[in-house]
């Protein structure tokens, strides 16, 4: 079964309603539908292993109403937005579990993704060591799994599959999103391979700075 034709169908039927609320479509409300797999059910003991979390100077908050804070190794805030709803459960780094999804925790500055992509292995059999330095969040209404990347300040939202009570489970090969309230019928696993998820994930690293507009004293402005 494919998700993505589905949730593509619906952000085109969105679109047009919130034109006609006034207002302008919210980050998460321009994501575009992933490629998620129906799987199997899990087999018991299958669980992965879970890596051991890093640590830095930078440091990401989240509040238990939604409010996401990253503040640099100086104390400055680089980053301040709202997740799509209040935090439910959170992972950090390659799908070490956190205890609580709101708090504050340390990230390196020097992730594998700060250096773009040629900071990844594109072969590796166990991609999860490329995940150092990120943080997962899945908002109440289990819609959209937020990945942060404190070291960039940026911030990404991935459409979940539906369902209720969502638990990730990160495999060396995959994301799996296990659900634990589905309607009659629908499937009860999700997956998606981390290369599926690369193009996702690569906006999360180190852009570019936009190009200087050129005024009439300066049509030409120096970088």
């Amino acid at each position: 079964m494919r998700l993505d034709a589905l949730l593509l169908t619906a952000a085109a039927l969105a679109a047009p309603s919130l034109k006609a609320q006034g207002r302008q479509p919210l980050p998460w409300e321009r994501t575009v539908a992933l490629d998620w797999q129906a799987g199997s059910s899990p087999a018991s003991g299958s669980k992965p292993d879970v890596p051991a979390p890093s640590t830095g100077p930078v440091v990401a908050w989240i509040t238990v109403d939604g409010t996401l804070q990253v503040r640099d190794a100086r104390g400055i805030v680089r980053l301040q937005t709202g997740l799509p709803g209040r935090p439910l459960r959170a992972w950090r780094d390659g799908g070490a579990p956190l205890p609580s999804a709101s708090g504050e925790w340390p990230f390196p500055e020097d992730s594998p993704l700060a250096q773009g992509l040629g900071g990844l292995s594109w072969c590796a059999e166990d991609f999860r060591p490329f995940l150092r330095g990120l943080l997962w969040v899945i908002e109440d209404g289990e819609a959209f799994l937020t990945v942060v990347h404190p070291a960039t300040a940026r911030v990404i939202h991935l459409p979940l599959p539906p369902g209720r009570d969502l638990r990730l489970h990160f495999f060396p090969d995959r994301l799996e999103v296990a659900v634990g309230e589905a309607e009659k019928g629908a499937p009860r696993l999700w997956t998606i391979p981390w290369m599926g998820l690369l193009s996702r994930l690569a906006t999360l690293g180190p852009q570019p700075d936009p190009v200087k507009a050129g005024t009439a004293l300066a049509p030409f402005p120096k970088g």
